[in-house]
């Protein structure tokens, strides 16, 4: 599937946010938020900026897909030499975290020796994602392990800053998953509309949303989109050519029209897949059901999807 080349999206200090319309949103109960990792994609996090990443396999996004497999790994160093890295995640609604995690359990520490993450600072706001940041926690994470932190004192956040600060001597930094739990406090901001077009980086893609079922398409490969959504969380399957390639994507959509996650083949990370909303006047060269029907859907299975 899509062998467009990577950009860099979004970098600290430079977020650009979208604004849109609203629909409800998907609330929860505080038992329900307070045994899951709220850092989580498929829960809602979407990362809005980055200060780098080493490849398209090592993306900033797998320390949010919940597998142990993915890891993030760092952009390689410049003349300078190893540098902090930053990262900004809004979180689906404003929440009390009581707890933070780094897990270093399945990074590649055992063939680069001092690669893992080691000082990681949180910093949080309820303000936006470019203002009103507080330090709550640094966390001495370890090598091989997986280093939990409960917080003295709760606090409130929607937007988190995690801050690499440093780590065990390698060139490299890595970090398997990143973690925060608490409960939801109130309703939860509605979402925005998300049907509409996305200029992402693999070309147009155009979603649907009809209840909790999403259908799409997308101008590269004459590619289809189909699944489920929450208004925020899109998690989908892909098909292109012709029905012969397929995989799976999952896609969470922030508060100001920023489209951001992972595609997969075969159950295999393929990297990154993001954009942004465009507006209600933009067009694309394609429609969700003649794509449908072009990698080998039948009317009366679209009808009944």
């Amino acid at each position: 599937m899509l062998q467009a080349g990577l950009f860099r999206f979004f970098v600290l200090g430079n977020v650009v946010l979208l604004g849109g319309l609203n629909v409800a949103a998907a609330t929860e109960s505080a038992s329900e938020a307070e045994d899951k990792n709220l850092l989580l994609m498929k829960h809602g996090a979407v990362v809005l900026a980055h200060t780098g990443q080493y490849s398209m396999e090592y993306p900033v996004n797998a320390m949010f897909d919940g597998r142990s497999q993915d890891y993030w790994a760092s952009a390689a160093p410049g003349p300078g030499g190893w540098r902090p890295q930053s990262f900004v995640i809004e979180l689906q609604q404003r929440y009390r975290l009581d707890k933070l995690v780094v897990d270093n359990r399945e990074t590649d520490e055992e063939g680069y020796p001092g690669v893992s993450a080691r000082e990681v600072r949180f910093s949080v706001s309820t303000e936006s994602p470019k203002s009103g940041w507080k330090p709550v926690a640094t966390i001495e994470a370890l090598q091989f392990s997986r280093k939990e932190v409960a917080l003295s004192r709760p606090v409130e956040a929607r937007w988190m800053k995690v801050e690499v600060l440093s780590n065990y001597g390698f060139a490299l930094t890595e970090i398997n998953e990143l973690e925060a739990y608490g409960k939801p406090l109130g309703q939860g901001a509605p979402f925005m509309e998300a049907s509409g077009i996305y200029r992402t980086n693999y070309g147009l893609l155009k979603l649907e949303i009809d209840g909790d079922k999403v259908t799409g398409c997308y101008e590269m490969d004459k590619g289809y989109v189909h699944g489920t959504t929450n208004g925020r969380v899109f998690d989908l399957e892909w098909i292109e050519h012709k029905g012969k390639e397929q995989g799976t994507a999952l896609l969470v959509l922030s508060s100001g029209g920023f489209l951001n996650g992972l595609w997969y083949d075969a159950g295999i990370l393929e990297g990154p897949w993001f954009g942004t909303k465009l507006d209600d006047e933009s067009s694309i060269d394609c429609d969700p059901v003649s794509a449908a029907m072009g990698v080998g859907f039948h009317a009366d299975t679209l009808v009944n999807q």
